[in-house]
């Protein structure tokens, strides 16, 4: 496999698209699969337009989100487009209306891609990641798929505005959906890591219903929270939250960071991704050098035993960058560090963000996903 990278800051969505696209494959050769990042300012349907113009029949998976990561930092508008060449099996598949039954969306979208007739290799997942329910998402996936493959990818987003996202294959383009690619014959290294540890005696959900948590400790949950943050106000709360997030073990012992996401008039707290009621978790903490250390423990896990590796890609929660401000571009030089500067690199900043905790996946916040490929 061979891969090329580029990303185009034009504002035209079509040039845009044309242009990312035509550097991407000068680097690769004729490809097999393209994976593209756009921000939301770009008019989707212009943009795979461009990249069709000179990629007629290539297979397309991508999603708009919050940022293209590059080398050299972080561009909040572009088109970013890496271009996959070589010997492997590639299928793509498309599920819309996900909010209505994520579950059945993620199994059909499965049965899509094993009707191609690939039996094993890497998922790239990119669902709408405004939309309820990711985890059950991928538990639909994963009844179908199941061990034998690797999971990666993120959810798209609309730099915090909040209005509406696209995913995208070659053939169509949608919104509350899920876009999924499946790859054989290039292996792929995962790596996940955020940098948040528990503080504090844990917490029980003592009511909650999807994305609301009402309840902590049998109290108001803003009441319960802001108590164990010593905050005085909704609006520190805000600042307080997003340093110290909850955080719930998983089945390997790691902790899945939930995010709030905001304090709504009856003290309940609405999170990015749903909490389950009568679960248990902690409030967490973190320093700026654990973070950044951590998404390097990530890229170092993604690099073992990928020799010679040909393809670096990361999925990046935007609250990192909120948090990091003016250090995020430290962690990304960081991360690339880990192997040679020559390798094709590309990242988005997602609303959510999906890898491996041994075979299953899951749906984590705050975290940095790391695949590197051969």
């Amino acid at each position: 496999m061979k891969a090329g990278v580029s990303v185009s800051l034009e504002k035209n969505s079509e040039l845009a698209g044309r242009n990312a696209a035509a550097s991407a494959v000068k680097a690769s050769g004729d490809p097999r699969l393209l994976i593209v990042f756009t921000t939301d300012e770009y008019k989707p349907e212009e943009v795979l337009r461009g990249i069709r113009s000179v990629t007629e029949g290539v297979k397309i998976v991508g999603f708009c989100c919050a940022g293209i990561i590059t080398k050299t930092g972080l561009e909040k508008q572009g088109v970013g487009v890496c271009a996959m060449s070589g010997d492997f099996s590639v299928a793509t598949a498309m599920q819309k209306d996900l909010s209505s039954n994520p579950y059945s969306t993620g199994a059909k979208a499965a049965d899509d891609l094993l009707s191609s007739g690939i039996k094993r290799g890497t998922v790239i997942v990119l669902p709408d990641g405004f939309q309820a329910n990711l985890s059950e998402m991928l538990r639909g996936l994963y009844s179908r798929l199941g061990a034998g493959f690797s999971y990666i990818g993120g959810g798209a987003g609309d730099n915090l505005h909040f209005l509406k996202t696209w995913q995208f294959t070659e053939s169509e383009i949608a919104s509350d959906a899920l876009a999924v690619a499946l790859i054989e014959g290039v292996d792929f290294g995962v790596g996940v890591g955020h940098g948040w540890r528990p503080v504090g005696d844990p917490v029980v959900i003592t009511r909650a219903k999807g994305k609301i948590v009402y309840e902590i400790d049998g109290m108001p949950a803003y009441q319960a929270y802001s108590r164990l943050l010593h905050c005085g106000s909704k609006d520190e709360f805000r600042t307080l939250s997003m340093q110290h997030p909850l955080g719930f073990p998983d089945i390997s012992g790691n902790y899945l960071i939930r995010d709030p996401f905001k304090v709504n008039d009856d003290d309940s707290i609405t999170f990015v991704t749903e909490i389950p009621s009568q679960s248990v978790g902690s409030i967490m903490d973190c320093r700026i050098e654990e973070i950044i250390a951590t998404a390097v423990q990530a890229a170092q896990t993604a690099a073992e035993n990928i020799a010679r590796p040909e393809v670096f890609l990361v999925f990046d929660c935007i609250s990192r960058v909120l948090l990091l401000g003016e250090r995020f571009d430290e962690e990304i030089k960081a991360i690339k560090e880990v192997i040679t500067s020559d390798i094709p690199f590309l990242g988005a900043l997602s609303f959510g963000e999906i890898g491996n905790s041994g075979s299953v996946p899951l749906l984590y916040n705050k975290t940095t996903v790391v695949t590197i490929g051969r």
